[in-house]
């Protein structure tokens, strides 16, 4: 069987590859389970073929997989000749071997390999949850594993959880572990919030003025000992993309337009947007050049990391 398992979830992609591969009686670590990376300068599908031709040592199934197939996007190409050597495969599967191109990939449709793959194999596509599908599946998952949450504490873990199964997956076995009913103050220990959320909502903080908050989420993250020339990374790319995502919202772009031209996660042009109520593009650039001066005199030992990142705060926030 041949198949073409692709998508930005990470999590669910490797759930269906463990799936395909325990079906064939393997693990990753066998013999019969053997992994080729499709975007290596030295990668042949040609070995790929033959490694799908030779038969299994100790099951009566072995599985291929092709992991990050490039060569399905627009950007690489395999020659004729290996088309031609993969659609006559294709079209005459090994019967005990299973064939998976596999990974993060944006293939593109127009190719000839990609129509050929499509309609000779089993076709997954994994993309990461929209905000209210991750929510349902947050909440089923809470349900089938008994987790008793209040209200508030619900709220809260929602609030901590970035639209991402693998972090969800790691934070739900410490609940289950955890056996008791939760509030809000048990998630609030309990739960770890990941820092993109906290520069996010640092964000919002100096956009909207609120100095106090921003000054409370800043000495949060200090307790934690987050390096200030590391947040003031996060901060100028998260402002970078508030500028671009300005720009082209005063060009009459949608969101679905801005998204395929920046080539970022829906989400963040989503969070973006609500972000940019209230800054003008001269303030955001304003903010950005202070960053740099800030970085550089971090770099150059002149200013106190955490008294620079403070006054930085308070004269962007005022």
């Amino acid at each position: 069987m041949n198949y073409l398992i692709l998508g930005s979830e990470s999590f669910l992609l490797r759930k269906e590859l463990k799936k395909i591969i325990a079906q064939n009686g393997n693990d990753s670590n066998s013999m019969d389970t053997i992994f080729y990376d499709g975007q290596s300068s030295d990668f042949s599908i040609h070995t790929v073929l033959e490694d799908c031709n030779t038969p299994p040592f100790f099951n009566e199934k072995k599985t291929v997989i092709v992991n990050n197939p490039t060569f399905l996007s627009a950007q690489k190409s395999l020659s004729d000749n290996e088309i031609a050597s993969l659609e006559k495969y294709l079209k005459n599967a090994a019967y005990d071997a299973d064939l998976i191109f596999y990974g993060d990939v944006t293939v593109d449709k127009r190719k000839k390999i990609v129509k050929l793959i499509q309609s000779n194999a089993r076709c997954y596509q994994f993309d990461r949850l929209s905000p209210q599908d991750f929510k349902t599946y947050v909440l089923k998952n809470i349900k089938e594993n008994h987790i008793e949450l209040t209200s508030d504490g619900k709220e809260e873990l929602l609030n901590r959880l970035p639209s991402d199964l693998e972090n969800f997956h790691s934070e739900l076995e410490k609940m289950i572990l955890y056996g008791k009913p939760m509030n809000k103050n048990d998630v609030m220990h309990l739960i770890s919030r990941p820092l993109d959320e906290d520069v996010f909502h640092l964000v919002n903080d100096v956009v909207s003025r609120n100095i106090k908050g921003a000054l409370h989420l800043w000495n949060d993250l200090f307790v934690l000992n987050k390096d200030p020339i590391y947040l003031v990374a996060l901060l100028a790319s998260q402002f970078r993309l508030l500028y671009q995502v300005k720009t082209y919202l005063d060009m009459g772009q949608s969101e679905k337009d801005i998204v395929k031209e920046l080539k970022v996660h829906p989400y963040r042009v989503t969070k973006a947007i609500e972000s940019l109520r209230g800054l003008s593009k001269d303030r955001c650039l304003d903010i950005l050049n202070a960053l740099a001066e800030l970085d550089q005199s971090f770099k150059m030992g002149l200013l106190d990391k955490k008294v620079g990142f403070e006054l930085f705060l308070i004269r962007t926030a005022r």
